[in-house]
């Protein structure tokens, strides 16, 4: 808002000057030179308060933009770290998906390996059985041909005399 009333104007302002009664000039235009000095003392002081708004305005809207330019880091870097977080929960997800599957694979082949392995055995212990059923047949057999054998010879024996000593010679 313009000063309708500068220092100048009221420095330049000059009065009728009366006879009689009137005001000392002189005490006049002393208090008006301080009233001059004193509002051009407070436009100065106006002046250099408004340059200091301006310049406070200024550095505030700086802020104010430095500090969007920060929220928007951040947003910014709570999305990067929410999308870090949920690749590295994703990339968990499927390596121990993965692991488990794994883990299903190597439990699945231990199984089919247990049961090859029990098939095997089964089959050794259908071998053993057959071995162990011929071998004692086998020796069941040769006891019953040594047992007739050995009958055979007794009887050979019994039915047949005695050899009769031979007679010494006599010369």
């Amino acid at each position: 808002m313009p000063l309708e009333l500068t220092p100048d104007d009221i420095r330049n302002r000059t009065f009728k000057t009366r006879w009689l009664s009137g005001y000392d000039m002189d005490e006049v235009e002393t208090f008006l030179t301080r009233v001059a000095n004193t509002l051009e003392a407070v436009i100065l002081e106006n002046d250099t308060r408004q340059e200091r708004v301006k310049n406070l305005e200024h550095e505030l809207e700086e802020f104010r933009n430095k500090r969007r330019h920060l929220e928007d880091a951040i947003v910014s870097s709570q999305r990067v770290i929410d999308e870090m977080r949920d690749n590295a929960k994703k990339e968990a997800e499927n390596l121990l998906k993965g692991a488990e599957m794994q883990a299903d694979r190597w439990i699945s082949e231990a199984n089919m390996q247990v049961q090859e392995i029990k098939r095997e055995l089964h089959q050794l212990e259908m071998y053993r059985k057959d071995y162990e059923f011929k071998f004692r047949t086998l020796l069941e057999s040769h006891l019953e041909q040594l047992n007739t054998l050995v009958a055979k010879t007794k009887r050979e024996t019994r039915d047949t005399p005695p050899p009769r000593p031979e007679p010494a010679n006599r010369i």
